[in-house]
């Protein structure tokens, strides 16, 4: 006969279930709670489909990756899907879709949603359908995660690549085209320097001046595509002063290649917005001319019929860094803006704009493809960025050059013409390119200086071992034996005073800038006239 349990043990066995409850809601509640903070710190949430009866669960964590309570958004999956990215929708139901009728075993899926700041959101949904005896899909359950900062990162490593690639592309195309320039800088100068020497005793009513002067004037013209070449090899490394860029456009719109590009270009309306207290930058004045010339040019044949084109400058102080074409770093500024109102650039020219030879114009007609190359380059060498913004609205070109305070100096530098002539000054000419030697000799000789000549580097130091001279005009790259810096090096360990300049087809090199730490003087580019070369000798000489 079984006993009955008392009232007093019932009451015993109550409080100890009661305990026992209340252990495992203490649990349970923990537990919750974890994965409350879990999911959030995650930034995950859970969601629940019923399909046949159209209950829908929406975990809150999903709504506060919005920027939303949970109050703020009914738990309606006719309402959540309003808030997934219009260009994405259809691709998010299409793949739900396809889950539900098995054809695959997941829906998994990338899609952007809208935050209630109005940004974007990426999120990461995982799902799978639940099926009933028959195999028919009665519950779709899932999660959704935010992986926004991983999209954001995937995308700043692959413009950060692409970057990288295009500074690849343009130090390659550099490379070839300043190997380019250099045999032409030595074809030219006998077309150039020729001219010169033809026209010093030439009558000035002679019948054939005109056309020796077309002559030479075609081979400044090649001089100027070669020296973009050059600039283009990342050879730009010239001497740079400071200037204010508002004088340099107000030369500009007085020169004579703004004359001609408005014949071009009547229906082109060449304005300015110039910052009356723009501040100064240190720079070259000869290749910043280029980069207006070559903006401005760009931008008014880029007008389809009537249109404006804004050259503008402004001071800026960038107190964090601007991502955009280049990646613009924390300093001040001094911006100069080209800005036109034509059609715009399509997004896949953008990429290769500054591109070496990469042009939508009629090759030899409107352009060589270097325009804009040559601006990247200088800009570059300039320690400056460059931005580029472009819709069917139009184009601008922000570059940005770092400020300088040193002040602009109005001393004139130049040397009369009258001046170039020599005393009989001995001049030893070092060049393996026998073509060079001939032209530099006879322009020193037709300036009344006493020029010598030998091949190379190895023969210079045996001949100044015998034969001092007053200076030594020496090619920098010379094939075989040693070069001009080698050359000079040897040169000062037998005459430690010896004057030279430095001559050569290449852009300025470490090479050259070593030579000139040793005591040469100044580097002077092929091909040489006499102007340039009777300037910079004249000069070293009276040192």
């Amino acid at each position: 006969m079984a006993i009955k349990p008392s009232y007093e043990e019932l009451e015993l066995r109550i409080k100890e279930l009661e305990s026992h409850l209340e252990q495992v809601e203490e649990t349970l509640r923990v537990s919750v709670e974890r994965n409350r903070l879990a999911t959030s710190a995650a930034k995950v949430g859970v969601w629940d489909w019923d399909i046949k009866t159209g209950d829908f669960y929406l975990d809150p964590n999903i709504k506060a990756i919005l920027g939303y309570t949970d109050d703020e958004i009914p738990n309606d999956i006719e309402t959540w899907v309003t808030y997934v990215h219009p260009e994405d929708s259809q691709a998010v139901m299409e793949a739900a879709q396809a889950c539900l009728d098995g054809k695959t075993p997941e829906y998994i899926f990338e899609h952007r949603m809208l935050h209630k700041d109005g940004s974007n959101r990426w999120i990461m949904v995982r799902g799978k359908a639940i099926r009933d005896e028959s195999g028919d899909a009665v519950r779709l359950i899932g999660t959704d995660a935010d992986i926004t900062e991983r999209k954001q990162t995937e995308e700043a490593l692959r413009e950060s690549e692409e970057k990288l690639a295009r500074l690849n592309k343009m130090e390659s195309m550099g490379i070839l085209a300043g190997g380019v320039a250099h045999d032409l800088n030595n074809i030219l100068s006998g077309i150039v320097t020729y001219p010169d020497l033809l026209l010093i005793n030439l009558p000035t009513d002679s019948e054939h001046r005109k056309h020796i002067e077309a002559i030479r004037e075609s081979g400044l013209r090649a001089v100027a595509v070669v020296r973009d070449l050059l600039t283009v090899a990342r050879g730009v490394a010239s001497t740079k002063e400071p200037l204010n860029l508002n004088e340099l456009v107000k030369e500009y719109l007085r020169s004579p290649e703004l004359c001609k590009l408005e014949q071009l270009h009547p229906t082109a309306a060449i304005k300015t917005r110039l910052d009356n207290e723009l501040l100064n930058i240190s720079g070259s004045k000869a290749h910043l001319r280029k980069v207006v010339m070559n903006l401005v040019s760009n931008a008014a044949e880029a007008l389809d019929a009537h249109g404006n084109v804004i050259i503008s400058t402004m001071n800026r102080y960038v107190d964090k860094p601007i991502k955009g074409y280049s990646d613009v770093n924390e300093g001040e500024y001094v911006i100069w803006s080209v800005s036109d109102d034509g059609p715009g650039i399509l997004p896949d020219d953008l990429d290769r704009i500054f591109e070496p030879f990469y042009t939508k114009k009629i090759m030899g007609r409107s352009g060589t493809g270097l325009g804009l190359a040559v601006v990247w380059n200088v800009v570059q060498d300039h320690k400056g960025y460059i931005d580029v913004k472009s819709d069917e609205n139009g184009t601008t070109f922000d570059l940005y050059f770092p400020v300088t305070r040193e002040e602009i100096s109005d001393k004139d530098l130049s040397i009369p013409i009258k001046d170039y002539k020599g005393n009989g000054e001995t001049i030893l000419v070092v060049d393996d390119v026998p073509g060079q030697l001939e032209i530099a000799c006879e322009v020193l000789d037709a300036l009344d200086y006493k020029p010598k000549a030998v091949s190379s580097g190895e023969e210079a130091v045996e001949y100044v071992k015998e034969n001092p001279v007053d200076l030594i005009l020496l090619d920098m790259i010379m094939e075989p034996g040693i070069n001009g810096r080698e050359t000079y090096e040897q040169i000062i360990k037998i005459h430690p005073n010896q004057k030279a300049i430095i001559v050569s087809g290449f852009a300025e090199t470490d090479e050259v800038r070593e030579a000139q730490r040793l005591g040469a003087g100044q580097f002077i580019k092929k091909p040489v006239t006499i102007e340039r070369i009777g300037l910079a000798v004249k000069e070293e000489l009276e040192k």
